[in-house]
């Protein structure tokens, strides 16, 4: 199956680049049931920021490897030493943003089909910039803030979710930490953790805005550019100017405009405007609480506060008491930060994952 056609290879690459679908076919090798020979690689297939990866190792079994920047890496396996042998398998996997499944039948009168759901995978795979496939940690071995770089440019980050999940291991991190100084460490901690949140609600939202594009999915690039750039540039034909920088550059227009930072992702009206525009999604409609939007827009400014007025400030709304009751950079509050914003990330990420191709903003 490695020696595919290159024409035969591009059209699965095409069908399969999108967020859900299934692939079916007969596959004949003589080896596939012998225990004597040694694993390997089916299929590979990297097709925008999916990754499809079917493969037999040394002890009989058959995994299907389904990878993207949203769901992550997760494994379909099928034990073939539980099937009758035979030179020709029927072999199906399918993948939606939810669940991956991998089936097996042995092409022989008395085989029944045999399927298995997906896990998460220890084994995480990814496609870097270049176009290449990158395995990142094994069985028993977790890889944290993988970065890697070629000749300046980037060829391998961590997801918008991977990218998340590390600020809050780096707030936990530091709530641990102790000090003489009492309650003035107390605030420290506090500020830096605010600072470090909103900086993760930043990262995590542009990341994830491009991913989706990478994902299958087709953006509103119109939308954003009538958001984002005013009318006087969008009567002078903006929108063709940057259709011609993209192309130039290699890469959509979406990222090109992310580039050119238009689009300030650490602003919440902001961020929700890109949203809106580019996928339909709807900050108000993820089924969270007035609260929760409320208090998210508040802690992002209590980090302007942090970082332009004094990061030893004990009471980050003092310009608004009364008559809000005042709040104080305390252990309490840090966590009621990380709550919110984790809340609210994980309600965005599960929207993101609902979007269909043909989904119209």
């Amino acid at each position: 199956m490695q020696n595919l056609p290159s024409h035969l290879f591009k059209e699965i690459q095409e069908a399969i680049c999108r967020p859900e679908g299934t692939v079916t076919f007969n596959y004949e090798s003589p080896d596939l049931f012998d225990k004597d020979k040694l694993g390997e690689v089916i299929l590979e297939i990297p097709s925008g920021q999916h990754l499809f990866r079917l493969e037999r190792d040394n002890s009989l079994c058959v995994h299907f490897y389904h990878s993207s920047p949203g769901t992550g890496t997760r494994v379909a396996t099928v034990d073939l030493k539980n099937l009758p042998p035979a030179p020709v398998v029927f072999l199906a996997f399918s993948w939606t943003p939810s669940e991956t499944k991998l089936h097996v039948r042995p092409n022989t009168p008395e085989a029944e089909l045999v399927s298995a759901t997906g896990v998460v995978s220890q084994r995480q795979f990814c496609v870097g910039k270049d176009g290449r496939v990158y395995q990142i940690g094994d069985n028993g071995l977790d890889v944290m803030g993988l970065n890697s770089y070629q000749a300046g440019e980037p060829i391998i980050l961590p997801t918008g979710k991977k990218a998340w999940e590390e600020t809050v291991k780096a707030i936990e991190v530091l709530s641990k930490g102790e000090s003489k100084e009492s309650y003035i460490f107390e605030v420290v901690v506090t500020n830096l953790s605010l600072a470090i949140l909103v900086t993760g609600f930043e990262t995590y939202s542009k990341k994830r805005f491009l991913e989706l594009e990478q994902e299958g999915l087709t953006p509103n690039t119109n939308s954003v550019i009538d958001a984002f750039y005013s009318k006087k540039e969008r009567e002078i034909g903006i929108g063709t100017v940057l259709e011609s920088e993209a192309e130039d550059a290699g890469t959509t227009v979406l990222q090109h405009v992310v580039s050119k930072g238009k689009i300030n992702f650490q602003n919440y009206s902001s961020c929700k405007r890109a949203f809106k525009k580019a996928y339909g999604i709807k900050f108000g409609n993820l089924g969270l609480s007035s609260d929760t939007l409320e208090n998210l827009q508040s802690f992002i400014r209590y980090r302007h506060r942090i970082i332009h007025v004094s990061s030893l400030d004990g009471t980050l709304n003092l310009e608004n008491i009364p008559p809000e009751e005042p709040i104080f950079s305390n252990k309490e509050t840090a966590e009621n930060a990380t709550n919110c914003f984790s809340e609210f990330i994980e309600a965005l990420h599960k929207s993101t994952l609902s979007l269909r191709p043909g989904n119209k903003p």
